[in-house]
């Protein structure tokens, strides 16, 4: 009968390399350092490879007290955004031997608690956070446990926590869009909101401009769904005022369910009424929809990167850094 072979260890692969153990462990755990050539450690990897090594994860959290998780707390995996930012969290997260999590909070309060009582137990080692009711100085006592955290969508509050962030300027790209839409020759131009999240501050870019331009802002508050974006737009169309030549969705999901809602009304778009959003989904590039591109990938690469810059020894006592990626508004059929 054949016996499987033992599974081969780090000490099997510095036999064959004529290495030390310690060498290996430095390669394998991908440790940055001048003390290992480049020919031995492209060595101990290829030799790595050829015994079909793995890495024993049981043991290494047991060595070093630690998950070897990263979190995503999301409001709303469903919105296809979400699912562009974990990927990018797990390419960034994956080469440093972290998995990833991913937490939904339905975007309510109390899930946002459930969430962060949740990390807190240990079931990770930081965590990427998309947090509409929590601010900042609420989340010291996660920072506190020795938790680092990064916040999406808006700047860390206090340079003394270990709370980073990674951010698009809401206010600065909703009000690029909006002065699009003027420069098109748009006067009444409405604005649907969600209650809570990043429109509040895109919803203010928009309100700026358009007192700039002496235009009345126009805004109906709804939650964050296509759904909303039906119900948002035809209160839009049967309240009795003049119809809205433009209408920005606060995000790309709003936005087409406002497109939705004026196709059933009989509009063309933008002949009748022009729609434009914000996210660019994949979605919005099979509409046609104008929109406000943030790119999800590198905004979740760059989070997974604060947080195991964080993980590193020392990384807990670094000041708070808030990174700001550039937003791009991609102009389609739908204007």
């Amino acid at each position: 009968m054949q016996h499987r072979s033992a599974r081969p260890t780090q000490k099997d692969i510095a036999l064959a390399a004529g290495v030390s153990q310690a060498t290996v462990s430095i390669v394998l755990n991908k440790v940055e350092t001048s003390a290992v050539p480049a020919a031995t450690r492209e060595r101990i990897l290829k030799l790595a490879g050829e015994l079909g090594y793995r890495p024993n994860h049981p043991a290494r959290i047991l060595r070093s007290a630690r998950t070897m998780t990263l979190a995503c707390i999301v409001p709303n995996i469903t919105n296809p955004f979400y699912p562009g930012l974990v990927r990018g969290l797990q390419k960034a997260a994956a080469p440093a031997g972290y998995a990833v999590l991913i937490y939904d909070t339905d975007g309510t309060l109390e899930g946002e608690r459930r969430a962060l009582a949740w990390l807190q137990q240990g079931r990770a080692d930081g965590a990427v956070g998309v947090l509409y009711h929590f601010r900042a100085p609420d989340l010291d006592d996660v920072a506190r446990r020795a938790l680092p955290l990064v916040l999406l969508g808006r700047h860390a509050t206090r340079r003394d926590s270990a709370i980073d962030s990674v951010f698009v300027d809401n206010v600065a790209a909703a009000a690029a869009m909006t002065r699009l839409l003027i420069r098109r020759g748009h006067r009444d131009i409405a604005m649907i909101v969600a209650e809570f999240g990043p429109s509040r501050f895109r919803a203010e870019g928009y309100e700026a401009v358009m007192r700039e331009a002496g235009l009345a802002p126009r805004v109906v508050v709804d939650d964050a769904s296509s759904e909303a974006g039906v119900g948002a737009m035809r209160t839009l169309l049967a309240d009795g005022r003049d119809r809205p030549s433009a209408v920005f969705g606060a995000n790309d999901m709003l936005a087409i369910g406002a497109m939705q809602a004026a196709r059933d009304a009989g509009l063309a778009i933008p002949n009748d009424i022009a729609i434009v959003g914000f996210d660019d989904i994949p979605t919005a590039k099979l509409l046609g929809l104008t929109t406000v591109r943030q790119p999800e990938l590198e905004l979740g690469a760059l989070a997974a990167q604060l947080l195991i810059d964080r993980l590193q020894p020392g990384g807990m006592k670094s000041a708070s850094r808030s990174l700001e990626i550039k937003f791009e508004i991609v102009e389609r059929s739908s204007t």
